[in-house]
């Protein structure tokens, strides 16, 4: 057995079968190339190869099943009916992009599978631009088709567009579909035994329950708060949605070790100095909402099934403006997405963990029976109105506050695209057309509005606070949230480098 599968035993791949690990070994070793085995001139030449392929312009392969998974996760938020479960997203491309990478690292000459090691090593005559982009595709497929099996017509469709079989399922690792099946089985028998519960449509498997009785959104009775530092769960329209998948935060990581180890310090208990501020905070900005910070609110919450939907965007804006190779951007998806998929698992493990409460609940107990100013509803602008009517901008999702996931995620993808790019610089931009809101459609905003952002930290910090203007997080929440997502992403960064280098 070869020090990578003897690795994977010891953990590295945690829920991989007997039977699994059996029959890859058995696979595997038909075609091992010696570990020895140096870059020669047709290693040095593919790069030239991707680079005139690259200077062509166009969405290379990579993007192109990125995008694939940014669509599946669409269709996949409009079948749950507007209950959100953010963290979803994470781990989509997370195994989409490590799967794509450990198929990948079989045709480079020192980078090793997250899984695997080097056991699926090419011999340098086979480490082909076009075995390359083979690998890619059926390893993003396979990837595909497990995380959103209902939408298989659509990942077939896209594999024969560029040439593929989708019926080609040999484990034959001679060949190019054989090396990305068996790599990204592995992959795949991780995320199976994760915790997610993926099987059973990612259902609660902790026995959550909330110490609050759910609120009525349009009847709040201050009487029934068990606690106010504690989540409370809303009703709207006679539906209650339960705390969405709180067991997040104990699935297994793709690049740390132990999520609780990045776990914040706890948010301030209700009725102290820097709670009170907050409140008024949070009131202040409520009631004085302008026409950029609806806007701002309104796009840092689209794709909210996967909020890192925005960040992966990021990425293909850096790919397109730098020029990226198809192995440069394998390589800067993989470590974008390990830190995504880490950081929203830790973002999970603080939000059970500290369970609490959101904006609207503490401000309504804080504020009952006090004649207030704050935002009246969709075109009523600001009103004078009971404490208890307190409303946010935007829905406020069903799980705790404390961390913000919007900070979370926006802050790591910055972290992890600065470390690997080397430079903060950003440069993209969104115009949001006049009249075109979600929430006061045809009034908001009266003109347009272009949100540009220079650096990727500017970006990310514009993602936090869009929760502040939307009244649903507090600001410790997003200052906290940044400082998690930037640390989360400097740890798998150097995890990233170690797969890529070979010293994993």
């Amino acid at each position: 057995m070869s020090p990578a599968m003897k690795s994977m035993r010891r953990g590295r791949g945690a829920g991989i079968s007997t039977a699994v690990a059996a029959a890859l070994i058995g696979t595997v070793a038909l075609t091992v190339s010696p570990a020895s085995a140096q870059p020669t001139a047709t290693d040095a030449g593919a790069p030239a190869t991707e680079a005139s392929e690259a200077a062509q312009g166009g969405d290379n392969l990579v993007i192109q099943w990125n995008k694939m998974a940014y669509d599946a996760s669409v269709k996949t938020a409009a079948k749950t009916n507007g209950l959100k479960r953010p963290p979803l997203g994470s781990r989509v491309y997370a195994t989409v992009h490590s799967c794509i990478y450990d198929a990948w690292a079989a045709y480079d000459y020192k980078a090793v599978g997250t899984q695997l090691g080097d056991d699926l090593r090419q011999p340098y005559y086979k480490r082909t631009l076009a075995n390359r982009k083979t690998a890619i595709n059926y390893a993003a497929y396979d990837a595909l088709v497990y995380l959103f099996p209902d939408f298989k017509a659509d990942f077939d469709a896209k594999l024969q567009q560029l040439g593929l079989d989708p019926a080609n399922t040999t484990r034959n690792t001679t060949t190019p579909a054989g090396v990305a099946h068996t790599a990204c089985d592995a992959v795949i028998a991780v995320r199976r035994a994760d915790g997610s519960n993926q099987d059973n449509n990612y259902a609660d498997t902790t026995g959550y329950q909330a110490v609050n009785p759910p609120q009525d959104f349009n009847a709040f009775d201050k009487s029934t708060i068990v606690d106010p530092n504690r989540w409370t769960p809303l009703t709207t329209n006679g539906v209650t949605p339960s705390f969405a998948t709180p067991q997040w935060g104990d699935i297994t990581p793709f690049a740390i070790k132990d999520p609780a180890s990045f776990l914040p310090p706890a948010p301030p208990v209700y009725g102290s100095a820097a709670s009170q501020a907050d409140i008024k905070t949070l009131m202040d900005v409520n009631a004085k909402l302008t026409d950029r910070e609806k806007v701002i609110a309104e796009y840092w919450l689209e794709r909210s099934e996967t909020p890192t939907g925005h960040q992966n965007q990021w990425a293909q804006f850096i790919s397109h403006r730098d020029g990226n190779t198809l192995s440069e951007d394998v390589k800067m998806f993989f470590a974008l997405n390990l830190a995504m998929g880490d950081s929203g698992i830790v973002a999970w493990k603080t939000k059970v963990h500290y369970d609490y409460s959101r904006p609207i609940t503490m401000i309504r107990y804080d504020q009952s029976g006090k004649t207030v100013q704050g935002y009246g509803g969709p075109g009523k602008g600001t009103q004078t109105i009971d404490g208890s009517a307190w409303k946010p901008y935007v829905t406020t999702p069903a799980f705790g506050s404390y961390v913000s996931g919007h900070a979370v995620w926006g802050a790591a993808a910055a972290e992890a695209l600065k470390l690997w790019t080397g430079s903060d610089k950003f440069g993209d931009s969104f115009t949001f057309k006049a009249g075109t809101s979600t929430f006061e459609p045809g009034q908001t905003p009266a003109a347009d509005v272009t949100l540009k952002w220079n650096t990727l930290s500017e970006a990310a910090a514009e993602d936090g606070m869009s929760r502040i203007y939307g009244g649903v997080h507090w600001t410790f929440d997003n200052l906290e949230g940044q400082k998690v997502g930037r640390t989360v992403a400097k740890a798998t960064h150097a995890q990233a480098l170690r797969y890529i280098n070979g010293t994993a």
